[in-house]
């Protein structure tokens, strides 16, 4: 009877064992998203999913750049992969702290891949990694990792990831100085680091704007001003109020991972990405014809007007930065914009760069206000993005595919539904129950109605 009751416990704490790593598995696999790894730390992404991340890419890759945000959960995880890709034989040199264009920067020209341990503007007990090939587009974590991703066991020893550390920042630097070189701009200017990773941003913006106004530039993972985010209003009063109090002519603010900027204007107003996104194009577009531009498709119809009246050609794109890098590449597209304040361009690799953006801003506004030039774009009325939380998502849109099965409807992102004097985007959420919704009108009155009538049938399903 003893011996049965024994073997009765074994099994039962094999049968733990076995549910405990099922759990791990799922886990794992759950933080592999559309475009990036990314998780809660240490319940989802922790230092075991790292060392087993950098074992992964270091059996594919063989010279790999690395390199964290400025978040407590990267700090935690960064010597275990290291560790990772050490154990596999391949090479590895450490970074620091630096943003995500900044990787890309680096990575385009001397490393197999680059990856960075950040989790953008999320809050601040997530982290994850963003990870690119060298021609600066980045690796699909659903169907490029996670296929090859396998579990080890704990390393036996780890690696201080310091040890590899290396400056890259005098070729970063010095590209963006030469740069804004040729801009004569007089005008006072607020930046808002966010407390994030842009250690190097704001070493060039020193350079370029020795009296420039600083918020938030030391990095600090409990990000003690606001979250790293250049969307939310409530992150913005910090700089907004800068703005009105030095009388300046900008105020800019960086993301966690420094990929996207925020702007407003002398008189404290938060510009929109698509509307920021015309302004660039005025300066960008000067002397080229028949140029190839991209825009995310939650963008205000002026984008594409204003791409055909400056001579070059407009082409939509679904949202989110893998699509965008690899479209610019298909297409030679020398710009892309997206309505989350994402700015590409082709001169410097096809990615993100936010200085890049701020340099032709400020030389389309050059000794004009940047309220008056952004006003010109302002043709439309547009909601922004809104969430509404669902029971089930293609349910609802299939609700409102009913409703509006008379208006020209496209299939590249969700759904945009058109017609002639309003039109909506509506997208699924990936990680949360939520449908995404975008809508312009001609008018104020208009997109009132129209969002109080898309409301009232999400909401009365």
């Amino acid at each position: 009877m003893f011996l049965f009751i024994n073997d009765l416990v074994k099994i039962a704490k094999n049968t733990i064992i076995v549910i405990n790593t099922l759990i791990v598995r799922i886990i794992d696999f759950m933080v592999f998203k559309a475009y990036d790894i990314r998780g809660k730390y240490p319940l989802e992404i922790d230092e075991q999913f790292s060392y087993n991340l950098g074992r992964t890419l270091g059996k594919k890759y063989k010279n790999i750049l690395f390199g964290i945000d400025s978040r407590i959960g990267s700090e935690g995880i960064k010597d275990h992969f290291v560790t990772g890709v050490l154990d596999s034989n391949a090479k590895v040199e450490y970074a620091g702290i630096i943003s995500t264009p900044m990787l890309y920067y680096l990575t385009k020209d001397k490393f197999d891949v680059g990856v960075i341990a950040t989790a953008s503007h999320n809050p601040k007990d997530f982290t994850g990694f963003k990870i690119c090939g060298k021609d600066g587009i980045p690796l699909s974590p659903e169907n490029d990792i996670k296929p090859e991703f396998i579990e080890y066991g704990k390393p036996d020893r780890i690696y201080d990831s310091e040890d590899l550390r290396k400056d890259f920042g005098e070729g970063y630097i010095r590209y963006y100085v030469d740069k804004f070189r040729d801009l004569n701009y007089k005008g006072d200017i607020v930046v808002d680091f966010s407390n994030g990773a842009t250690v190097y941003e704001k070493k060039i913006i020193e350079k370029v704007f020795p009296n420039a106004y600083f918020i938030g530039d030391v990095p600090d993972g409990n990000f003690p001003n606001h979250a790293p985010d250049t969307m939310k209003k409530e992150c913005l009063e910090m700089l907004i109020n800068k703005v009105k109090e030095t009388g300046a002519s900008i105020g800019v603010i960086f993301d966690g991972d420094g990929d996207r900027i925020g702007i407003v204007d002398e008189k404290g107003n938060p510009i929109r990405g698509d509307i920021l996104s015309c302004v660039i194009l005025s300066e960008i577009l000067k002397g080229r014809n028949n140029e190839t531009v991209l825009y995310d498709l939650r963008c205000s119809r002026i984008v594409g007007e204003t791409i055909i009246s400056l001579g070059a050609k407009p082409l939509k794109s679904r949202v989110g930065h893998y699509f965008i890098k690899k479209t610019m590449k298909e297409e030679n597209a020398i710009f892309a914009g997206e309505l989350s304040n994402h700015f590409y361009f082709r001169e410097i690799g096809g990615f993100e760069a936010p200085l890049l953006a701020l340099y032709y801003i400020l030389k389309s506004v050059g000794e004009s206000r940047l309220s008056e030039v952004a006003k010109k774009y302002m043709k439309y009325s547009h909601s922004g993005e809104i969430n509404f939380k669902v029971k089930d998502q293609k349910e609802t849109i299939d609700k409102l595919l009913k409703e509006y099965q008379h208006g020209n409807i496209d299939y590249t992102d969700g759904i945009t539904i058109e017609e002639k004097d309003w039109w909506t985007n509506i997208r699924p959420s990936n990680t949360e129950p939520l449908l995404r919704i975008n809508v312009e009108a001609n008018d104020e009155m208009t997109l009132n109605k129209k969002i109080q009538e898309l409301s009232r049938l999400i909401e009365g399903e």
